[in-house]
């Protein structure tokens, strides 16, 4: 039984990988499930998720606006750099 819980349970960690993982890509059922279960006994995971998705989609809206759509890879990549290195 302990670990069946173990196994459905997440700590904060692993739901905060979670979350961000989902950003990049789709999670699978049992994550999914897991997640949700964590969120639904979890305020401060659920406060994370919110204010993770309100800063992805500024990101998002940053970069569309702000980036030339013609630009390739390379160049995005290049600037990049050279705006790290500056700093």
């Amino acid at each position: 039984m302990r670990r069946l819980m173990n196994s459905v349970m997440l700590h904060c960690r692993k739901a905060t990988f979670l979350i961000e993982k989902s950003n990049n890509a789709p999670l699978s059922l049992m994550e999914k499930a897991q997640l949700n279960m964590h969120l639904s006994m979890c305020s401060g995971c659920r406060n994370y998720r919110k204010q993770n998705r309100f800063l992805e989609r500024l990101l998002r809206r940053h970069a569309t606006t702000t980036l030339a759509p013609k630009q390739n890879t390379a160049e995005l990549e290049e600037k990049i750099i050279m705006n790290l290195e500056e700093k």
